[in-house]
């Protein structure tokens, strides 16, 4: 696709992966939030509390975060963001054994590039790196190119939930990935 006179292309693209709250390109919630709101509003017939869930879970992940157990990798097109994937590690004191993959989405001009692939090994390999013993996330069903990424990468279906997510007819599915 031709890109548009003035915008940036695609062959731009970058992954930026924020060590620190240092590293947090400006906007990069907002952004993550509505690109949810509209991909998922348009495949799975999520409504607005699709835009409130995720921009609360990012919220609060981001007032905690902590540099020895979280990651965050960012796609950036000429210094914009246009995508990430989060890793919430393990809280002990919370009574989490497990670190979350999280807030995995793309911008349709970013796909199909490998950057989500690439993303997503980087995200693992910080995972074996920390010794994290297993790894979930939960995704909805249908979402078949990020199945298919995350099966390539070892997780497995455990679990589906049969609760509506954010005004759909769709529960969500939980994988998982345990270390060998």
């Amino acid at each position: 696709m031709p890109a548009t006179p003035g915008q940036p292309t695609t062959d731009q693209a970058t992954i930026l992966e924020m060590r620190s709250l240092a590293d947090y390109p400006p906007g990069l919630l907002g952004v993550v939030a509505g690109l949810f709101g509209r991909i998922i509003g348009a495949s799975h017939g999520t409504d607005w509390q699709v835009d409130v869930f995720i921009a609360e879970g990012q919220a609060e992940f981001l007032r905690r975060f902590d540099p020895a157990r979280d990651r965050v990798w960012v796609a950036m097109i000429a210094g914009v963001p246009h995508g990430a994937l989060t890793i919430d590690g393990p809280r002990p004191e919370a009574g989490r054994d497990a670190a979350r993959l999280r807030f995995f989405i793309l911008d349709e001009a970013t796909r199909g590039r490998g950057l989500g692939r690439e993303m997503l090994a980087r995200a693992m390999a910080f995972c074996r790196d920390q010794g994290y013993a297993r790894v979930y996330l939960t995704t909805l069903p249908g979402l078949d190119a990020a199945r298919r990424l995350y099966e390539a990468c070892g997780f497995r279906l455990i679990a589906h939930s049969d609760p509506p997510f954010c005004g759909s007819d769709h529960g969500e599915q939980t994988y998982e990935w345990r270390a060998p």
